[in-house]
């Protein structure tokens, strides 16, 4: 995965940390997944797969950053 993803992804990350209840374990996941995957695509559909395994509040957590992912994605590719 390119370096500027990987920037993007800490960066939302850090942007809705006061709204994300089990924060280690949501940063374990990014860390993990960012370094195994290819594309920001790929990241996107195993954090999907895993939020559909999980509880509510670990899958409210995952939609939180992944809505804050995407928003940055968007300003990224607009620029």
């Amino acid at each position: 995965m390119k370096e500027e993803y990987k920037k993007i992804m800490i960066e939302s990350l850090t942007s809705v940390r006061p709204y994300i209840a089990f924060l280690g374990e949501l940063r374990d996941f990014i860390e993990k997944e960012a370094s195994e995957c290819e594309s920001i695509e790929a990241f996107i559909e195993k954090l999907k797969k895993q939020n559909e395994k999980s509880d509510i509040i670990r899958r409210t957590d995952g939609q939180i950053f992944l809505s804050e992912l995407r928003r940055n994605l968007a300003k990224l590719h607009s620029d």
